[in-house]
């Protein structure tokens, strides 16, 4: 074997290691210049809850096994806007005494409409295109909002942020705006960059957050909530897009309702989480 056929295999053989070699410095891990008008996105999304514990007072104890599972094709517009398609929607909401019901998992109503998510006054609002939704619709885009919302939470603690693995920092969110309605409110996010890794389809970096958020009014809805969460993304740097998230938790939620007679009631929800996400950009 000649010298040069040596030199051109070591070369090759190299190039995995390169590939997938660690940034040891610092990285940029936010950027305004991610996804453009035009982009668009497919995101793959499961919110589950397996053993929830609910209260109606005055009134009994009950569990809820709760499922959403989503598949969105979602368009930027520019300016905190995008079209969504919702292309399916699996959904489960039980509440019940005794042993577990048999699974009873069905579409949503959402599935084959097309949205608009938009941020007016800084929170995340969907609304219907071509129509107006009914009060099930609502309520279903409602959940899309408040999922939306838990998971903008890490790119708000990656935002302006340039650090390298290993880093550790704590982020606040929205401490001066108290209890006012729809506004999440958190002390203390602690945020670890666990590792950046240049891997052939770009660099990623691994970003683990743990903490606790309050809402009053949390979309609109007359009731007081606690979020705990603990999250793990994998960011890709060169678009910074969260292409796996996981996030689990617990949400302690308590509202003012009417019981089934249509008397005043408080319920209180402690909601064990699980919510999973992927993110794909769709090539034209």
């Amino acid at each position: 074997m000649n010298a040069t056929l040596c030199l051109l295999l070591l070369s090759l053989s190299a190039l995995p290691l390169a590939a997938a070699g660690r940034a040891d410095g610092p990285v940029e891990l936010s950027s305004h210049n991610g996804q453009r008008s035009g982009n668009v996105l497919r995101e793959k999304r499961e919110v589950r809850v397996q053993e929830g514990k609910g209260t109606m007072n005055p009134g009994n104890s009950f569990s809820v096994r709760f499922l959403q599972r989503v598949n969105l094709v979602r368009r930027s517009l520019g300016n905190d806007s995008e079209e969504v398609q919702v292309r399916e929607m699996l959904c489960e909401l039980i509440n019940y005494t005794g042993p577990a019901p048999a699974t009873s998992e069905q579409p949503g109503p959402l599935v084959g409409k097309t949205l608009r998510l938009q941020k007016p006054g800084g929170r995340w609002k969907y609304a219907m295109v071509g129509g107006k939704p009914t009060a099930e619709e609502q309520k279903f885009m409602n959940d899309l909002a408040f999922t939306h919302l838990l998971l903008e939470i890490p790119d708000v603690c990656l935002d302006n942020q340039t650090r390298k693995a290993g880093d550790t920092w704590k982020i606040s969110l929205n401490e001066a705006k108290g209890r006012q309605y729809g506004a999440a409110v958190a002390k203390d996010i602690e945020c670890t960059l666990v590792s950046v890794e240049a891997r052939p389809e770009g660099t990623l970096a691994a970003v683990h957050l743990t903490g606790v958020f309050t809402m009053e009014r949390p979309m609109g809805y007359v009731s007081s909530i606690e979020v705990t969460f603990d999250a793990t993304l994998v960011r890709r740097l060169s678009d910074m897009l969260n292409v796996d998230t996981k996030i689990t938790g617990n949400l302690k939620n308590s509202s003012a309702v009417n019981d089934l007679n249509g008397k005043p009631a408080q319920l209180t929800l402690e909601l064990p989480y699980t919510l999973v996400r992927t993110l794909a950009v769709e090539r034209k």
